[in-house]
């Protein structure tokens, strides 16, 4: 009799244990999640409201949690990688600013309507570099699923979205084969002009100050 409860009292603290690591797996996972759970509802929300709101509104409505989502001046120095040292000090600030405008027009000119779209987490996994990556799908209403994976890092000490992954394709690696050829073709000053004629095919852009940029 003895022998039995010894044996379940070491079923019941194994039990325990397994618990306790899967609620601390849990807690860990949380932080990255809830950045992401965050910007899709907030997209969801604006695509419904998006054709009331037109582009100047989505931009406002989406700018304060991308700000906090994203690492964007960090995803812009990424994006150029050593070429970020061929900019002056007023070329970088200019590039950050229109780095943000862009990112912030982007989203708002594809997360323009709804159509019965949803947003689900499918995973939340580690990444190298310490990171957390968490994928998603938005399943449009005929039952297309587009997996999207947010890659997210801590450096400035909240988790922050520093890349996308959308059907396969990394935003980041696209966005710096494009500045850094751009800058290797035409100098920093000539990627400056043509960011600024980038900007440029989008309705007129609001002046909405960074609240957290990073």
């Amino acid at each position: 009799m003895k022998a039995l409860t010894r044996l379940l009292q070491s079923v019941v603290a194994t039990g325990v244990i397994f618990a306790c690591v899967s609620v601390w797996t849990a807690a860990a996972a949380e932080p990255a999640r809830t950045v992401v759970e965050n910007l899709d509802s907030q997209l969801v929300a604006t695509m419904k409201q998006g054709k009331q709101l037109g582009f100047e509104g989505r931009y406002k409505k989406l700018a304060p949690v991308i700000d906090q989502s994203f690492d964007l001046n960090r995803i812009a120095k990424l994006a150029l990688g050593s070429k970020w040292e061929k900019l002056d000090p007023q070329q970088q600030t200019q590039y950050l600013h229109m780095f943000r405008e862009d990112t912030l027009a982007t989203y708002a000119s594809r997360f323009d309507s709804y159509s019965g779209q949803s947003f689900k987490i499918k995973a939340v996994k580690d990444a190298p570099g310490g990171r957390r990556q968490v994928n998603t799908v938005i399943t449009s209403n005929d039952g297309d699923d587009i997996p999207i994976n947010y890659v997210l890092d801590n450096e400035s000490g909240d988790w922050k979205i520093v890349n996308v992954v959308a059907k396969g394709v990394s935003d980041l690696a696209l966005k710096r084969g494009q500045y850094t050829g751009s800058i290797q073709e035409k100098g920093p000053a000539g990627f400056i002009k043509q960011f600024e004629a980038q900007l440029k095919k989008y309705p007129s852009i609001p002046k909405v100050p960074a609240n957290d940029a990073g």
